[in-house]
């Protein structure tokens, strides 16, 4: 039996869709870019 566990984050694709105001494809790029280099390694983004 594997005992590992994976955390995924999904702030760019459940969060965003909760915040009122436009954002940008560009901020939204930046936002996982961010994400990738802080060292979250599986991000789900759409």
């Amino acid at each position: 039996m594997d005992n590992s566990i994976w955390i995924v984050e999904v702030g760019p694709r459940d969060g965003f869709q909760n915040i009122g105001t436009f954002i940008k494809t560009e901020d939204k790029i930046i936002i996982a870019k961010a994400l990738i280099d802080s060292g979250v390694r599986y991000l789900e983004a759409a």
